[in-house]
């Protein structure tokens, strides 16, 4: 699907015509996050519950695989735009804050939109083409908005990264880690994510070594924190 053709379904209709492509997005984000498109019934999962009959719905999309299009493409551009937003240029701030905030924000977006997330992953194996073109189509959009973003971050840090290269593995990694974060249990979920965020900018800023020389810290810290089991105790070297 070219992305021409989505945009102009996602483009804002007004007055009435709005609200009913409001509760149709709205329905069909819900039926699609639990039951994906294929199982996914047009009348009774999104129809019904959006209280829009099937005329309306076909003036509004032209069937339920460019509905579902149309909230994955609205959320990725809402979202790159954001993400633009943070990599602007801003007196007095560091890149690691920058790289930092950038993942703060994919990981608070990633957890009030789950649903979206569960969509793009249940169909990148989806039994429509439609559906695994876009998403590929998508990630190489994540990925050339990315580099443009890094020429924003040369310049407010001075430092020329290979845009191409570090785009697609960061596109990667983040994903991959979003995946996760969704995974663990919501009591443990904030400890994650900052667990996640601090390894996610290390890994960024100094690669694999400076992850290690963390990990290394880490558990110099706990050996020093830790005497040996055999050590004596303060008794001990008195009573000697």
């Amino acid at each position: 699907m070219a992305r021409s053709s989505i945009a102009d379904a996602a483009r804002p209709a007004t007055g009435r015509a709005f609200e009913t492509r409001a509760r149709l997005l709205g329905a069909g984000r819900k039926a699609f996050a639990v039951k994906g498109l294929a199982g996914t019934n047009l009348k009774t999962d999104i129809l019904d519950p959006a209280g829009v009959s099937v005329g309306s719905f076909y003036h509004q999309f032209p069937d339920k695989t460019e509905l579902l299009l149309s909230i994955l493409f609205d959320h990725s551009e809402k979202f790159r735009e954001r993400l633009r937003e943070i990599h602007r240029p801003r007196p007095g701030r560091s890149l690691e804050r920058l790289v930092r905030d950038s993942y703060e924000l994919v990981f608070a977006d990633a957890e009030a939109n789950s649903d979206i997330l569960r969509i793009q992953l249940r169909e990148r194996h989806s039994g429509s083409e439609r559906v695994r073109e876009f998403l590929r189509e998508d990630r190489e959009r994540w990925i050339a908005s990315l580099s443009e973003n890094f020429a924003l971050i040369e310049e407010a840090t001075g430092l020329p990264p290979t845009a191409q290269g570090a785009a697609e593995l960061i596109v990667s990694l983040a994903h991959g880690a979003v995946a996760h974060l969704l995974e663990v249990p919501t009591a443990g979920r904030a400890n994650a994510r900052a667990r996640l965020v601090d390894n996610l900018v290390r890994f960024s800023l100094g690669g694999m070594a400076a992850l290690l020389e963390h990990t290394k810290s880490d558990a110099s810290d706990t050996r020093v924190a830790s005497p040996p089991l055999d050590a004596p105790t303060d008794g001990a070297e008195r009573a000697s």
